[in-house]
């Protein structure tokens, strides 16, 4: 088992002392970069650590407050558990205050503590109010009942206070499942000497091991890492919920960035059409139009967008609507994450949600009528699963690929598919891959549809060839092979090699007679029978009637196809055999002229006829004619 472990994101306007706050807690400074440090302000995210009384293992990750680096504030939100929202107190609720709990909330981070610093600029009467004013400012958020500590980093009065309120905090978070595909959002990229290039991040689910295979999307690279660390440590593996360094010796650090996003399953895919729920934020002053463009935030990729709405013509401040979305680069994205869309030129904050289908077959607003939108953003996992398999159509989903495509525990979508399974609502292949049970009897009823009426078409075949009958009724070669088998368990069709025939069919009376007569035609010309078209003529039957008998009758097993031009029948063949086993008792080569004077045949019948049997093998070529295989 991993050592417990949370992250604690800070959050809060610029120089109201969040990385002042976090050395005096920790003793490490975040400012990494120059700049940083001669400015007095965060521009890059910062990390840090320390271990509670508890034995909780805490990663920080700070973030820049600047109204111009919100977006790197917004890829150190990516798998955040709790949340310090710092405000200075002798200067109250700013800006990026107000800003930053929104995109806290929008986030999805429930757990948090607003960190009042500055205490020593302030008396006690002015403390007393600004927390007063916090409370009312956090009363409709997700932080409405976070408490709230006035620390001093340059007395370290508080400090104490913080970590206990953050130990009780941190045993009261839920343990992000381990059995959940990897996924590590890039949001650092560096190189070691010695080492090679090391990605960080907090992985955010799953996890990961030295020495594992993994990829790198969205530029599909396939690395396998060399070496893992965590809060400091040499680790040999890595868990959901830790801050997490991966060396990959094997590529340069130009090839990785931040935005990109390590997983261990082949079965995620990137993507540029998105469904989301969008919630407007209210300190918005216009109104959305139907379709505008913005930079989308998921977890630690930023890239541009147009988003579309749906049945909607405009969206107010405060209220939420359904939207598509198309990006300007592919991301990673599952069912349930959440993203922050923010506006060009102006540093705000626009809005953001959950995603609610990360891979759209079609960009087409009439598709997503009410009942889908709604199943998605209210339904339960069993409705979502429905929907992605529905969607999938005769593709089929197998359990990896809706691990990837919904944001879920994997032992929990596994319920919800026996579930579905029990009341018939699914159906599982032998290839374990999901289909809807409507899907699969439509597949059925249009299959057999055909078959019969291909017999009515062709009396005389004893049946359709697979290939055939999958071409024309237009389903995945995924499905097929298992509707033909279910058809067969159901008595329902006959399959006879590549064959397939309803089973009712039977070949009419009068095809047997034309059968019968066929054969004995040809078994009066032995070996040197004439075209197909000249004995049509003879039987007074049309050409193509007669080609449809002799693929029936070859299928029987009652003559053979030499060429397409050239049949004999079965016994004419055998004798033929026989013969040529008594001459080669005698005489080990078979030449041409051998072969005029057993069955006076021609040049026009002889090839054919002795490569047919090289190709049964039953004779080998050689350079003076033809020897009997052993």
């Amino acid at each position: 088992m991993a050592v417990r472990s949370i992250i604690l994101g800070t959050a809060g306007h610029i120089d109201h002392g969040k990385t002042t706050f976090i050395k005096a807690l920790t003793g490490i400074d975040c400012d990494r970069l120059k700049e940083e440090k001669e400015r007095g302000i965060t521009i890059e995210l910062g990390y840090a650590k320390f271990v509670l009384p508890s034995g909780i293992k805490v990663g920080i990750v700070d973030v820049p407050g600047h109204e111009k680096f919100v977006s790197k504030m917004v890829a150190g939100a990516a798998g955040i558990d709790v949340v310090a929202l710092v405000i200075a107190a002798d200067e109250g609720i700013k800006p990026q205050t107000r800003e930053h709990l929104y995109i806290c909330d929008i986030l999805g981070i429930n757990k948090g503590i607003i960190v009042l610093t500055k205490k020593d600029l302030v008396d006690s009467e002015l403390l007393e109010l600004q927390k007063e004013d916090i409370k009312d400012f956090v009363k409709n958020s997700n932080l409405r009942d976070a408490p709230i500590v006035p620390v001093s980093a340059v007395t370290g009065e508080g400090l104490g206070d913080f970590v206990s309120v953050l130990d009780k905090i941190a045993n009261e978070v839920t343990a992000k499942p381990l059995d959940m595909p990897f996924r590590l959002p890039i949001d650092d990229v560096i190189t070691i000497k010695g080492f090679g290039t090391v990605v960080r991040g907090t992985a955010i689910s799953g996890s990961i091991k030295r020495g594992q295979e993994v990829y790198i999307l969205p530029e599909g690279y396939t690395l396998r890492v060399r070496g893992l660390q965590s809060h400091g440590e040499n680790i040999d593996e890595g868990f959901a919920g830790e801050r997490v360094a991966i060396n990959f010796p094997d590529v340069e650090r130009r090839e990785l960035e931040r935005g990109m996003i390590v997983v261990n399953s082949n079965a995620f895919n990137t993507t540029d059409r998105i469904l989301i729920e969008l919630n407007y934020l209210p300190y918005n002053e216009k109104p959305l139009k139907p379709r505008f463009t913005c930079q989308f935030h998921i977890y630690t990729s930023k890239v541009n967008a147009e988003v579309f709405l749906l049945n909607r013509e405009r969206l107010l401040p405060g209220e939420k609507a359904f939207a598509m979305a198309k990006l300007s680069k592919p991301v990673v994205a599952s069912y349930g994450d959440q993203y922050v869309i923010r506006g060009y030129g102006i540093y705000t904050t626009l809005g953001g949600g959950r995603i609610l289908n990360p891979q759209l077959k079609t960009f087409n607003r009439s598709y997503y009528t009410e009942g889908y939108l709604e199943k998605l953003s209210f339904g339960n996992l069993e409705d979502v699963i429905i929907t992605f398999i529905i969607e999938s159509n005769d593709e089929g989903i197998t359990l990896e690929r809706l691990s990837v495509l919904i944001k879920a525990e994997v032992s929990k979508i596994k319920q919800a598919l026996e579930n579905l399974k029990c009341r018939n609502v699914l159906i599982e292949d032998d290839k374990k891959r999901f289909y809807h049970s409507e899907l699969i009897e439509l597949t059925k009823k249009n299959m057999l549809q055909y078959i019969e009426k291909f017999h009515k078409e062709n009396p005389l075949k004893l049946g359709i060839n697979k290939d055939e009958l999958l071409m024309k009724i237009g389903c995945s070669d995924t499905i097929f092979p298992f509707v033909l088998k279910l058809l067969g368990n159901e008595k329902k069709i006959v399959l006879n090699g590549e064959l397939v025939a309803s089973k009712d069919f039977v070949v009419k009376a009068d095809s047997q007679e034309l059968f019968t007569k066929v054969e004995e035609a040809y078994r009066s010309y032995g070996l040197v029978p004439d075209d197909v078209e000249v004995i049509a003529e003879r039987l007074k039957i049309d050409v193509k009637k007669l080609k449809e008998a002799l693929s029936s009758l070859v299928r029987q097993g009652r003559m053979q196809k030499i060429n397409d031009n050239y049949f004999i029948t079965k016994d004419v063949l055998e004798t033929a055999k026989a013969k040529l086993t008594d001459f080669f008792a005698k005489k080990p080569l078979l030449t041409p002229q051998d072969m005029r004077e057993l069955f006076g045949m021609s040049r026009k019948y002889m090839i054919p006829f002795l490569e047919y049997l090289d190709s049964i093998k039953f004779t080998i070529r050689v350079s003076e004619g033809r020897k009997l295989r052993k």
